[in-house]
């Protein structure tokens, strides 16, 4: 099928036009959702559906997003401990 950019083209079959499938929307909000995503990965390349390239393209993928997310976690954490000190004055080097 060919691509354009980032749109793809819709495909043609037996003289009639269909548009692709829209993919799933995942929910991703959690490191719970990335390891269930990353499971689905894995089973998905270990069962031949999934080229390899592709399943390390999206374990990558996922697991920048839970870096991303565990960061943003540990920060709202310590702007909550950072609140409930009394001054609420930061102190050290930094």
């Amino acid at each position: 099928m060919a691509q354009r950019g980032n749109v793809k083209n819709p495909e043609v079959i037996e003289g009639e036009l269909l548009p692709a499938a829209p993919s799933p929307r995942l929910r991703l909000a959690t490191i719970r959702d990335c390891r269930r995503e990353l499971a689905k990965v894995y089973i998905e390349a270990r069962r031949g559906l999934l080229p390899a390239t592709e399943a390390a393209r999206l374990g990558w993928l996922l697991q920048t997003l839970v870096s991303v997310i565990r960061d943003s976690e540990l920060e709202e954490r310590i702007a909550k401990l950072e609140a409930q000190q009394p001054n609420n004055t930061r102190q050290g080097r930094f």
